[in-house]
């Protein structure tokens, strides 16, 4: 009896639209910071971002490189281990409201980190409309991309520890979030506290999930290859997808920056009288 196959679905299909609707939700964001801002380089930094994620489904249709064929298979490979990046991240969620209930609370922590990071860098202006000169933060995309760019890297690079500062990045970072969302999210209301964490959280976690799931799968091919499973360790297939991959989630980075420096107070603002 004949069968009906069955026409494959193009590995592309599925990255093709999700590269360009981050470039939409982009150059969207672009758009939005040009009516609303002084500056024209908050929007051109954008517009230049929505270039970067378009970039990657030009190259694939236009050459015969087939980057999101590969972009695909080095997120298949990596799936499993940026799942344990965010179960990891998530026993630190867990550890943090333990603390919080134990009666630690590292909001001063926090403020007190900042303000040593801060003091006398350029990003210090005077507070505007305040009267009293007192320096005030200016938050810019720049500012968030440089600050969550080395805990990126340092999720990668935290393979030659053979994991544990890879680990140890992911649980510190959830214990903050678990420990603040329990300690600022009761004084000013949970939902609010939502509000400002997931427009630019949505981006930065799942970047950062993405740098460790790397750190952890280069740990686990160095084992496979201790134990003989493996032929080589590095190849340049497995460095072409998983740099590409690494790309992806730092743009992902870079948009997170951008949402969380300019629309993440704004969104807030709509919704709730913060």
């Amino acid at each position: 009896m004949a069968t009906r196959s069955r026409p494959a679905t193009d590995s592309r299909d599925g990255p093709l639209v999700l590269v360009l609707a981050l470039a939409v939700l982009t150059l969207l964001t672009a758009l939005y910071l040009l009516v609303t801002e002084s500056s024209i380089r908050p929007a051109v930094g954008a517009s230049l971002l929505a270039f970067g994620f378009a970039a990657f489904a030009a190259v694939d249709q236009l050459s015969e490189r087939r980057v999101l064929v590969a972009l695909e298979a080095g997120w298949r490979e990596h799936r499993p281990y940026v799942g344990f990046a965010a179960a990891t991240f998530a026993i630190g969620i867990l550890l943090g409201v333990l603390l919080y209930a134990l009666g630690v609370d590292l909001l001063e922590f926090v403020l007190e980190a900042l303000g040593e990071e801060f003091v006398g860098d350029e990003e210090l202006e005077p507070g505007a409309g305040s009267g009293s000169g007192s320096p005030s933060i200016e938050l810019t995309a720049g500012l968030f991309v440089v600050n969550n760019s080395g805990p990126f890297a340092l999720a990668i690079l935290g393979a030659v520890s053979l994991g544990a500062f890879t680990l140890l990045i992911m649980v510190f970072n959830g214990i903050l979030i678990g420990n603040l969302a329990v300690g600022i999210g009761g004084q000013m209301g949970y939902a609010e506290f939502v509000t400002l964490l997931v427009p630019h959280g949505v981006f930065e976690l799942t970047a950062l999930f993405i740098a460790a799931g790397i750190g952890f799968r280069l740990v686990h091919r160095f084992g496979q290859r201790l134990r003989g499973s493996r032929d080589s360790f590095l190849t340049k297939r497995y460095l072409y997808r998983t740099g590409l991959l690494a790309c992806f989630g730092w743009f992902l980075l870079v948009l997170a920056a951008f949402v969380e420096a300019y629309l993440t107070i704004a969104i807030a603002e709509t919704l709730f009288e913060i």
